[in-house]
């Protein structure tokens, strides 16, 4: 049986608590009018903003837990929106260095969901090969 590999699943913790994390964040920090000032120099108004993170979150969340279910497709999910993600940002952040810390983030925890080991992990072929192998 092909193991998780480790650096999968400490991505995907990261993942899930940075997720939940970000949502008490976002939640409790609502009101604060720093982050309302901050918010108000983007060309999308706050409460889109607000929409857009929120949704992220849940996608991020959502995909993170499926990947540790063996959920292949999570990983596509995850991708795919942290690419559109990176770009909304980049088109609507006055300071793009402010996008800079994220996107890295974004490349190394990609780079661990697609790594050979996490490829075999996820591989359809390969679970159901070591599952024949196991005893009845």
């Amino acid at each position: 049986m092909v193991k998780r590999p480790v650096s999968l699943a400490i991505s995907c913790w990261f993942l899930v608590i940075g997720s939940l994390s970000s949502l008490v964040s976002a939640y409790l920090g609502r009101n604060d009018p720093a982050m309302q000032a901050w918010m108000a120099h983007s060309a999308i108004p706050a409460e889109a903003q607000y929409a857009i993170l929120l949704a992220s979150l849940g996608i991020t969340l959502v995909a993170a837990l499926a990947m540790l279910q063996r959920q292949r497709g999570a990983r596509t999910v995850y991708l795919v929106w942290g690419v559109i993600d990176i770009a909304l940002s980049l088109a609507t952040v006055p300071l793009k260095m402010n996008v800079l810390p994220g996107a890295l983030t974004f490349a190394v925890i990609c780079a661990f969901l697609y790594s050979p080991k996490s490829n075999a992990w996820f591989s359809p072929r390969k679970a159901a090969n070591d599952a024949c192998m196991t005893p009845a």
